[in-house]
């Protein structure tokens, strides 16, 4: 005999209700006090969620959202953010832990978990598919996720479901994390994601959609659905619950307090997702005052993460130290992040660590926390001693003559010309970067010629998408973060893909000075320890200055596959 399940289908509540609502099912399922349940929820207003490891700060528009009047509230699940409107609908499994035979989610289970949906969406016309790690993809556009938590002997699992998607008002919304683009040929996220209006050249009506759900979870998972409502236990709790989930204090809980100037950050993106680790640091007594582990990945059990934050607080600041404690921390079984494990958070880790390592040359820390290195340390890059400069063409004036070129008359009306100035004195090879595949182009073409080293300019989120392609060329670099608003924030991905960003950004110039400065101090040093030899190999020495690679989130806008989600 089929098991029987109770239907919950409440009409649209606020971000709060639902939120408190979750905590409540899987709460009271988790002690045995309620039956399996599948729920469908929906939102009125339009809600803004991020996932229960990510901070508002890095993911919402906060200023937008409140002059808009969407609502803005925390998951109790992982995973990214994502605007809920009145036109999306949800599904959750809240259910024993037994039922699926397994204590910790894994890949099988996700895939397990998003057949229903595939089937109900294949009844209704639709082609879609399974995309690991929990997505459902149409042709390669997403068009639905999932994501979960657990509680004592409870699951509780949810997907969503786009069925009428407002890109532009997302867009507006979320500071969409562009750095999880890997594809080069995706420009926009239009060409990301699609929903059962574009689908169905229609928007079909919510009950149909439940309709299709309801008969492909009997199916798939071989149970009745029968629709109920909230036990009295259920809404007691819900009624206490509730001032919580519509407190500040759980929708801002997790707030790095990255703005400080004795933070450091890294971040390391992977197939499973985006971990980024903010380190508010003790420098004098070389501590680790606290330490946030963000992002869009999913962890068991839910307070796991917290508390392996807590065990490394006071902690020295020793890379090879910290990354014991949470190696030790995942081995116990103290948590559980499907598909990633202890080095996923290792790596950040030591990034920020390399970033704090910086100050010892006399740079601010809060200055330190805008340089990034590829294939080697920021000691290491100099010591090779960098022999090229790489600048972004948007940093030009926007009516220069020469902003989409490679080339710079240094004439002194934007920071590009000050920068090329400040290269070409050094007979440094200098050039514009005009796309992503000249960046390429010029880095490989350097290291041929035997360029030890380069510095550039970039935006952080070209670092981090683009971190594998440097890692792969090999040529070592100092890259730093520039200014101003860049096509990433404006989603003009393909304008700078085809070399015509039309915003102007600009360089850091006094970042760049400070690290001129020290790479001339690490040469003189280098040529005292070699008895006068010079840094610059002799590969090197024969190349004429005027083209450089470099790095740089410009030399993507410049026209590489800059995509913005």
């Amino acid at each position: 005999m089929k098991a029987q399940w109770r239907l919950l289908d409440l009409p649209p509540m606020t971000a709060a209700e639902n939120m408190a609502l979750d905590e409540v099912l899987v709460e009271v399922r988790g002690s045995g006090h309620s039956r399996d349940t599948l729920r469908f929820l929906q939102f009125r207003p339009a809600t803004v969620l991020v996932g229960f490891h990510q901070s508002l700060q890095e993911e919402v528009r906060l200023s937008y959202c409140r002059e808009h009047g969407i609502d803005v509230n925390r998951r109790i699940t992982g995973g990214g953010g994502l605007l809920f409107d009145e036109n999306q609908l949800g599904w959750e499994i809240i259910c024993a832990k037994s039922f699926f035979g397994v204590g910790i989610p894994n890949a099988n289970l996700f895939r397990r978990l998003c057949e229903p949906t595939i089937t109900a969406l294949r009844g209704m016309g639709i082609d879609a598919a399974f995309r690991p790690r929990n997505d459902i993809e149409v042709a390669g556009r997403k068009i639905s996720g999932t994501g979960g938590t657990d509680c004592e002997s409870a699951f509780l699992f949810q997907g969503t479901l786009l069925v009428d998607f407002d890109i532009e008002t997302m867009l507006k919304c979320l500071r969409v994390p562009v750095e999880k683009l890997k594809a080069k040929e995706i420009d926009s996220i239009k060409k990301r994601v699609t929903c059962l209006a574009w689908e169905l050249g229609r928007v079909p009506e919510t009950r149909e959609v439940k309709r299709n759900l309801v008969e492909a979870f009997e199916q798939h998972m071989g149970i009745t659905l029968r629709l109920g409502g909230l036990t009295a236990e259920e809404e007691d709790l819900l009624s206490k619950k509730l001032p919580h989930f519509q407190s500040q204090e759980w929708i801002d809980m997790v707030r790095p307090t990255y703005e400080k100037t004795e933070v450091v950050q890294g971040a390391r993106k992977s197939p499973f997702g985006l971990v980024r680790v903010t380190m508010q640091l003790n420098i004098p007594r070389k501590t680790l005052k606290n330490m946030y582990i963000t992002g869009d990945f999913l962890s068991f059990p839910s307070r796991a993460l917290f508390d392996l934050e807590a065990a490394l607080r006071g902690q020295p600041l020793d890379g090879d130290h910290l990354c014991g404690i949470i190696t030790d921390f995942f081995k116990a079984g103290k948590i559980a992040i499907p598909d990633m494990g202890a080095e996923d958070i290792c790596i950040p880790l030591r990034m920020a660590l390399e970033k704090a390592a910086i100050a010892r040359h006399g740079i601010p820390l809060e200055h330190c926390n805008r340089i990034f290195t590829t294939n080697g340390s920021f000691d290491e890059v100099l010591a090779a001693g960098p022999q090229a400069l790489l600048l972004p063409y948007c940093a030009k004036l926007k009516d220069c003559d020469l902003r989409f070129t490679r080339a710079c008359r240094a004439c002194g009306e934007c920071s590009v010309g000050d920068a090329w100035t400040l290269g070409r004195e050094r007979k440094w090879r200098t050039v514009c970067i005009t796309s992503f595949e000249h960046l390429m182009q010029e880095l490989e073409k350097m290291k041929g010629q035997g360029v030890s080293a380069f510095i550039g300019c970039c935006c952080q989120p070209f670092y981090i998408k683009h971190v594998e392609d440097f890692d792969r060329l090999g040529l070592p670099g100092i890259l730093i973060d520039i200014e101003n608003t860049t096509c990433y924030d404006l989603d003009q991905s393909e304008a700078a893909h085809r070399g015509e960003f039309s915003s102007q950004t600009m360089l850091n110039m006094a970042l760049l000075h400070d690290i001129l400065r020290v790479a001339g101090q690490a040469e003189l040093a280098g040529q005292a320890a070699g008895a006068g030899q010079p840094i610059m190999t002799e590969g090197a020495a024969g190349i004429a200055p005027g083209v450089t690679p470099g790095v740089t989130a410009d030399a993507e806008k410049v026209g590489g596959t800059h995509a913005a989600l």
